[in-house]
């Protein structure tokens, strides 16, 4: 796999765990309006909870696959959006040493 492609063949990380970030923040901004200005274990549960609840679903999961292109199951589309270029090695050329009589 080329370097820093291994995001385009991870389906969770676009599909759940980005938007599950954005609505914990939503969630926290909530509690800050509410001028709860330190989270503990007990606001923290019910926030994460709440984000947890509405980002991580069956749709979002397979959302998530369907935009990596690895759902439906195609090869040719993984391999298209890793922008691999295949080459021809040219072999290096014969070294000759001379002999010393």
């Amino acid at each position: 796999m080329p370097a820093h492609a291994s995001h385009l063949l991870q389906p969770l990380d676009v599909g759940c765990f980005g938007p599950l970030k954005k609505a914990y923040g939503r969630e926290i901004e909530h509690l800050m309006g509410c001028s709860i200005n330190h989270i503990t274990k007990i606001e923290f549960f019910p926030a994460f909870h709440a984000a947890y609840r509405a980002t991580i679903t069956e749709s979002n999961i397979k959302g998530g696959f369907r935009g990596a292109r690895l759902a439906p199951f195609d090869p040719e589309n993984v391999i298209s959006k890793l922008n691999v270029q295949l080459r021809t090695l040219i072999p290096p050329a014969e070294v000759t040493i001379p002999s010393t009589p």
